[in-house]
């Protein structure tokens, strides 16, 4: 009887870990994710966007483009955060380039998310980023990460005026 209850106990254990590491890799890989979803609005409660790129600012201000820039965004789909990053790229290293969104709103609240480019040499139609949002006041080890096109950003930042400096 002993050896029978050592058998069921050793397999439940088993079983316990290996939904454990699937629980922990579907966080870090975001198995199952779907789009992002932050901008909870519509181009008719925003004023305007900014968006920062390394080198670049973007105003956004005609409603279709507000539009375009939220689905863009929304679209990225969750892929996970950044633990998975860290056999590639290391600990606490920074992206290779920030693109900042600040959403400027009617009723006067401003709403704002990074992208952090790790991989500058992913194609521009197929692009995983970390993102984060700096106005929350909370500072995440892992940010999470998304995967999209920047293509719409990148025109956009091209129509743009250059930062100073630059």
């Amino acid at each position: 009887m002993g050896h029978f209850s050592l058998k069921i106990r050793t397999r439940w254990l088993l079983s316990g870990a290996l939904l454990v590491a699937l629980i922990f890799f579907a966080w870090v890989y975001g198995w199952g994710g779907g789009p992002i979803n932050v901008m909870n609005f519509s181009a008719e409660d925003v004023d305007y966007i900014k968006i920062y790129g390394p080198i670049q600012v973007a105003k956004v201000s005609e409603k279709d483009e507000i539009q375009s820039v939220i689905d863009a965004v929304n679209s990225f789909r969750h892929t996970g955060n950044e633990l998975k990053l860290i056999p590639k790229y290391g600990l606490f290293l920074g992206g290779t380039a920030l693109y900042e969104f600040r959403v400027f709103l009617l009723d006067g609240e401003e709403f704002e998310v990074t992208f952090g480019l790790n991989n500058a040499s992913q194609p521009p139609a197929d692009t995983e980023v970390s993102y984060w949002f700096p106005g929350r006041g909370k500072i995440i080890p892992f940010s999470s990460t998304c995967r999209g096109s920047m293509e719409l950003f990148y025109e956009l930042l091209e129509k743009g005026s250059k930062v100073n400096g630059f």
